[in-house]
């Protein structure tokens, strides 16, 4: 049976592919920030990780303007900042998961990549949209820019749905993970497997048959359509069977599996199979095969944070792949 393809061994002192320690929690004051926490906790106890809850207050000139605060105004956004912290902790916390806060102050999306290389997050947790409100345009630009140049998973949630019952406890009970059967897109499993396992989720591994490209300046002749058919029908039957071969290793591991195989344009036939499945999680490695690019995400991953309406945990492939069983 073929086996799940991973990260070669990481050095000493380097956490396994699926281990989480640290989770981090981006909050900015705003109610929709942190609605965000009952995410933040599901992955800290399926990963007995240890929580820590991050604002940054942003100083006026990294806000890009010249208008300077009086100290007492500034103490005063502090004191609020603070205690704001405070409550979150009181509403969330519990005797097994204790809840660490932190205070920054400058550049947001600074202040946060240099904390979470500093202390060590793992993996971080934020909303699509804050203080600034929610809209219909995809993220807010500092979702954007944090999603894309954090080095760690990240998991973003998006506010257009944290209106429903934003205080209730997180359960994942299907899990999504889109594959194409690269080694890239594989190193989203170990994670996925993880919270599946602890969360006795249903994992739905995905694969989209691609219309395969063909200059197309004219119409295709026959021979030309015989040919697209005939690469559709090959690329078929080999997605059956890697679909196969993964699900009944995961199976054998003990994970409740389905699988999907669908064809058309991949992220269109994504977002329906999204809308069909009603997944409560994605979880998808930031590259796939296409592989490394300038770009820090792929163009399924940064298609799926635009426009997702699920939780999405986008995963940093890291190192070439080897392969051993989970």
């Amino acid at each position: 049976m073929g086996s799940i393809r991973q990260p070669p061994d990481s050095p000493a002192g380097t956490p396994a592919p699926d281990a989480v320690r640290h989770v981090c929690i981006c909050v900015d004051g705003s109610p929709v920030s942190s609605w965000t926490l009952p995410h933040g906790l599901a992955i800290a106890h399926a990963f007995d990780a240890s929580l820590t809850v991050v604002r940054v207050l942003e100083l006026p000139h990294a806000q890009g303007t010249q208008a300077s605060t009086h100290p007492l105004e500034w103490e005063m956004r502090r004191s609020d900042a603070r205690h704001d912290l405070g409550r979150i902790c009181k509403e969330h916390q519990s005797p097994n998961l204790p809840i660490d806060t932190v205070l920054l102050e400058g550049r947001v999306t600074k202040e946060i990549r240099q904390w979470v290389s500093r202390d060590g997050a793992d993996l971080v947790v934020l909303c699509s949209h804050g203080a600034g409100g929610w809209t219909k345009d995809g993220l807010a630009s500092t979702a954007g820019r944090l999603v894309r140049d954090l080095p760690v998973p990240t998991l973003l949630i998006p506010a257009s749905i944290l209106d429903e019952l934003p205080k209730k406890k997180v359960a994942y009970e299907r899990i999504l993970v889109p594959l194409d059967a690269s080694p890239q897109a594989e190193q989203a499993l170990p994670l996925a497997v993880r919270l599946a396992r602890e969360h006795g989720s249903e994992m739905i591994l995905i694969h989209v048959v691609p219309v395969p490209e063909l200059i197309k300046p004219e119409p295709l002749n026959d021979e030309e359509r015989e040919l697209e058919r005939r690469l559709i029908e090959r690329n078929t039957r080999v997605a059956e069977r890697y679909l196969g071969r993964l699900s009944d290793q995961l199976s054998h591991e003990g994970v409740r599996v389905r699988t999907v195989l669908t064809h058309d344009d991949v992220r269109l036939e994504l977002m329906r199979s999204i809308e069909r499945e009603h997944p409560d999680l994605i979880v998808l490695s930031g590259h796939g095969r296409s592989g490394r690019t300038p770009l820090r995400l792929g163009g399924v991953a940064s298609f799926l944070v635009e426009h997702a309406t699920t939780p999405t945990l986008i995963v940093r492939p890291r190192g070439g792949p080897a392969s051993h069983p989970l």
